[in-house]
């Protein structure tokens, strides 16, 4: 489809302007002089880059850990709604069969979306540690093993852009030099390695951190923990959750103040029953209820399970808190672009693909542009 957007407001790459946006076989072009298939008065509206989650269980009532194709596609019809145009469909740490499972059930949907598009895998596991479970399946933690690495890898078929590992555990190098080879990056989590442990992560090659605080040794003046590690050191680069519920406002805030935008991703980590209609509400076989804006354990409240977020609502979040448009547009899409190599999107830029969401100045989502195509909303 052949789109203008006039006169908009627009964020991208970390500046704000007011212009005209074109697109053309779906990806952004040169506006052109001419009459387009549809156009559209962008006065008053906001345009950002797509909206990309690299963290996400489940959304809609669909989730990963159902392996099925149906409830891949179903996530990306769901993420749509919520301006997501790109994603990695985040594996829980369960048995071999069952992780392999959802990785083909992913590789399967692939290039059937009708929603937000697979961008890649992010397998939270199974090389974690037992002290720092979370909600994952403690009968699915492995010691790192290269043949349990090179199963995944054939289940994947090339899609595994992200695994989370606990730098501690023996055997790890291993997993980091197979990694390295394959353009996975590792990200340290659910980890309860020490600050030395940590410093050895990061020089042998992990350079990212899964959920910020969350799952993994605290800082300590004593010992700064994986916390400390991805704090202080420039070659790391951290995802936090944005819901204010995971981690306090005002640490997000300091996290993309001393981080920089460069090293900061937003993720969700949502999970089955967000943006649920009807229906049980379950996530990864557990029967979960809504308690303080998380998903907790059915008759269990102070057990958390995750997140119940969407990346527009974090969006959203991170502007009321203070943190400026253009930031809060970049660390939740331009950053996880250019971590995880997606070199065709993130911006609005003449030659990237076409991937964009519509706001009006409350920052409410109009419409959803993906890959050039209109998949969501209303542009009347």
């Amino acid at each position: 489809m052949d789109i203008i957007l006039k006169n908009i407001r627009t964020v991208s790459a970390g500046r704000i302007t007011e212009k005209d946006i074109a697109i053309s076989g779906g990806i952004f072009r040169e506006p052109e002089n001419r009459r387009y298939e549809k156009e559209i008065d962008g006065r008053n509206l906001l345009a950002v880059p797509g909206f990309i989650d690299t963290h996400i269980h489940g959304i809609g009532g669909h989730g990963t850990e159902d392996g099925t194709e149906e409830a891949i596609l179903g996530m990306s019809a769901s993420l749509a709604e919520a301006g997501v145009t790109s994603f990695f469909p985040t594996i829980y740490t369960d048995t071999m069969e069952r992780i392999t499972m959802d990785e083909r059930a992913i590789a399967s949907a692939k290039g059937k979306e009708k929603g937000a598009s697979i961008a890649g895998i992010h397998i939270e596991g199974p090389f974690i540690s037992p002290n720092r479970i979370g909600a994952q399946n403690p009968a699915g933690r492995l010691v790192p093993s290269v043949q349990a690495m090179e199963t995944m890898l054939a289940a994947g078929n090339g899609l595994i852009k992200e695994m989370t590992i606990a730098p501690e555990l023996p055997g790890v190098g291993e997993i980091i030099s197979i990694a390295d080879k394959e353009g996975i990056v590792l990200s340290m989590g659910h980890t309860d390695a020490t600050y030395e442990e940590a410093l050895k992560g990061m020089e042998m090659g992990i350079r990212h951190t899964t959920h910020l605080f969350n799952a993994m040794s605290a800082f300590k003046h004593r010992n700064p923990g994986i916390v400390g590690c991805a704090l202080m050191h420039d070659a790391m680069s951290v995802e936090i959750i944005g819901d204010g519920k995971h981690v306090h406002p005002d640490i997000v805030k300091y996290v993309i103040e001393s981080k920089g935008r460069d090293k900061t991703i937003i993720i969700t980590d949502s999970l089955r029953p967000t943006m649920q209609k009807e229906g049980m509400l379950t996530a990864n076989g557990v029967e979960v209820m809504m308690g303080d804006g998380l998903w907790v354990t059915k008759g269990k409240p102070d057990l958390i399970q995750g997140s119940s977020l969407t990346m527009h609502k974090a969006f959203v979040n991170l502007v009321s808190w203070g943190v400026p448009l253009d930031t809060a547009s970049y660390i939740t899409s331009t950053s996880a672009a250019k971590l995880y190599n997606l070199k065709d999107r993130g911006e609005i830029r003449n030659g990237l693909r076409a991937d964009l969401v519509v706001m009006d100045s409350a920052l409410r989502i109009q419409f959803t542009i993906i890959n050039g195509e209109i998949v969501c909303g209303t542009t009347n």
